[in-house]
C-alpha cells in the first residue's frame, strides 16, 4: 500500500472522529443556550417576586401609618379618642398582622447559601 494512501486513510479517520466532536459541540452549545434562557428566564421570575413583595410589604407598613395620620387629624379638628377607639384598633390589627406575616415569611425563607470560592 503507497505511503499516500496510509496517510489519506488515518486523515479519514481523524475527519470522522473531528465531525464527531464537531457534533458533540454544537449539541452541547445548545444545551448551554437552553440553560441561559431558563437562567434568565427565574432571574425574571424571581425579580417580579421581588418587586410584589416589596410592594405588599410597603402597603402593610403603610396602611397603620396612614390611619394614624388620619386618627391624628381627626384629634386635632375635635374627635375624642373614644369616637376613633374602633379606627385605632383597627390599626393596630394591621401592624400586628404585618408584624406576623414578615415573621412568617422570615421563618420560612431559607438562609442564603454559604458562597464557596476555590
Amino acid at each position: 500500500m503507497d505511503p499516500w494512501d496510509i496517510i489519506d486513510l488515518k486523515l479519514q479517520k481523524i475527519q470522522v472522529t473531528l465531525d464527531k466532536i464537531l457534533g458533540e459541540l454544537r449539541r452541547m452549545s445548545t444545551s448551554v443556550n437552553a440553560l441561559d434562557n431558563e437562567i434568565t428566564a427565574l432571574q425574571q421570575a424571581v425579580a417580579n417576586e421581588t418587586t410584589v413583595d416589596q410592594s405588599a410589604i410597603a402597603l402593610l407598613n403603610g396602611i397603620p401609618a396612614l390611619i394614624q395620620n388620619a386618627v391624628n387629624a381627626a384629634l386635632a379638628a375635635g374627635a375624642t379618642q373614644a369616637e376613633l377607639a374602633a379606627l385605632t384598633a383597627l390599626q393596630t390589627t394591621i401592624s400586628n398582622n404585618a408584624t406576623g406575616l414578615a415573621a412568617a415569611v422570615t421563618a420560612n425563607t431559607p438562609a442564603a447559601a454559604a458562597s464557596t470560592k476555590s
